[in-house]
């Protein structure tokens, strides 16, 4: 039945490549659709964790979100928030941020953004209290800097620049921002905060400045000092200024396992629809192809082959065709993956883990047409034309 099904498939060589080519598109669809979420899912929990110990606070209009596109709160205010003996003074500060670049998917962090810090204060941006981002090459910090107006990139926004302005930056190298011309002083580590890594970091002043947002920041940044008094902090906090928001870890697991959670249900009713088409699709080229073979099969019918060989055969042939459409539909969905999107989202075993399932899917949807033709009695097969 191996053999009969292989010269069926050649001799309907348009036909066959027509609906390897469906199977193709399907499986790539699933498992670009798929891995784009996989990754996202990621990113939000990785985003989540990098704010473990933090506690941001910033007005009632910034929302909850982070980091915060609005600058609209006080630095007077902030200057009295951040006036506690139960914080980390050399982690705790004023931050300013402004988007240049969107994010590249829904609930992400900026791809590109100005983060300006207090002079002295970097590490509140840039560390936490289990980990502190530090510089790959130059310096993370603005202290020690001889240049007027210095500029600390980040890994990915190092990265992203050069990507699109087509040079290599250096230490010491020249870098116009906002009609600004700055020096870099310094390239970061990868971060496990993307806000840190998409960041380029000026000192704040500089920052209010060439945004017309002087005496204005975004969001203040507070570590406690031990982590018992994390709860007391925000309670006392939210007392005394109860027309401010505040950002805890906590605050983004929940912002992020909701944009996951919309994420998933967007994406699963595409995905619903593109496989529900293709099974259709499906269906209707095999119930064409088949009842193109009724005479066929009435003769096979005729000198002794069983409905079970008649379905067998049938089958074998929707098998092939699904395999070779899903083996290039992974071959190609791990290229898009690698190679078209903004991120090297590129993962082996998610790939090998979709590819059954254009097989089973077409196995399906050429059970129908299989039985209906076995039925169909000899006699009446051979008078069909």
């Amino acid at each position: 039945m191996f053999d009969y099904a292989i010269k069926n498939i050649l001799k309907r060589k348009t036909r066959s490549v027509l609906t390897i080519i469906g199977i193709m598109v399907l499986i790539n669809l699933v498992i670009v659709i798929s891995g784009i979420v996989s990754y996202q899912k990621r990113v939000m929990h990785e985003h989540a964790s990098a704010g473990v110990g933090k506690i941001m606070v910033q007005s009632m209009l910034a929302g909850i979100n982070y980091p915060t596109a609005s600058i609209n709160l006080k630095e007077s205010l902030a200057d009295e928030i951040l006036n506690r003996d139960d914080i980390q003074d050399p982690i705790s500060g004023k931050v300013i941020y402004w988007q240049i670049e969107p994010p590249p998917y829904p609930n992400e962090p900026p791809q590109l953004l100005i983060t300006g810090v207090e002079i002295g204060k970097e590490a509140a941006f840039t560390g936490s209290i289990s980990h502190q981002t530090r510089a790959a090459f130059g310096s993370a910090n603005f202290s020690n800097s001889i240049f007027e107006l210095p500029i600390i990139m980040g890994h990915q926004a190092k990265q992203f620049l050069e990507g699109k302005q087509r040079k290599q930056f250096n230490i010491g190298g020249g870098f116009k921002l906002l009609d600004t011309n700055f020096t870099v002083i310094g390239f970061l580590e990868p971060s496990s905060d993307k806000v840190v890594n998409n960041s380029l970091i000026i000192p704040l002043s500089i920052a209010q400045k060439i945004l017309e947002k002087q005496e204005f920041i975004s969001s203040v940044i507070l570590f406690p000092q031990r982590i018992d008094d994390k709860q007391y902090i925000i309670e006392d906090i939210r007392q005394k200024y109860p027309k401010l928001n505040l950002v805890t870890d906590d605050t983004i697991s929940r912002n992020a396992e909701e944009g996951i959670k919309l994420f998933e249900q967007m994406v699963g009713a595409i995905s619903t629809v593109v496989i529900l088409g293709a099974a259709i699709l499906i269906l209707t080229v095999m119930l064409i192809t088949i009842k193109e073979r009724t005479r066929e099969i009435g003769v096979l019918r005729a000198i002794g082959a069983s409905n079970k060989i008649v379905i067998s055969s049938i089958l074998w042939e929707i098998f092939i065709l699904s395999a070779v459409g899903s083996v290039l539909g992974g071959l190609i969905s791990g290229i898009v993956l690698r190679y078209f999107l903004l991120e090297n989202l590129f993962n082996f075993w998610h790939i090998l883990k979709y590819m059954p399932l254009a097989v089973v899917l077409t196995l399906v949807s050429g059970i129908i047409p299989a039985i209906r033709i076995s039925r169909i009695l000899p006699v009446e097969s051979l008078r069909y034309e």
